[in-house]
């Protein structure tokens, strides 16, 4: 298999993830998923966006993600546009480089 990498473009996820923190994509299913989880997901709305953000609350179906940010504003994620189906879910991620540090 191939090893997808992941780069964050923005600040939804600084302080822990500033822009450019760079992470591995690891498949995983959904029994796999726990809160506190990294996850790599396709935008609700925009289908040709993908988006990091951290599992805050799991249901059977769907996941409510959520940026790191304390700024409400610097992260679109589910206050925004609601809980995600776990379709959208494409896995976990684990952080590879971020600010001259390398896994």
């Amino acid at each position: 298999m191939t090893e997808v990498r992941v780069q964050i473009s923005g600040d939804s996820m600084w302080p822990a993830f500033p822009s450019g923190s760079l992470f591995r994509l690891v498949p995983c299913s959904s029994e796999q998923l726990n809160i506190g989880h990294v996850v790599l997901a396709r935008h609700p709305f925009h289908s040709d966006v993908q988006i990091v953000k951290r599992i805050q609350h799991i249901t059977k179906d769907s996941v409510f993600l959520v940026g790191d940010n304390p700024d409400p504003l610097a992260s679109e994620d589910s206050h925004n546009f609601g809980s995600v189906s776990m379709e959208n879910i494409l896995g976990r991620v684990e952080l590879v480089e971020h600010e001259g540090w390398r896994a």
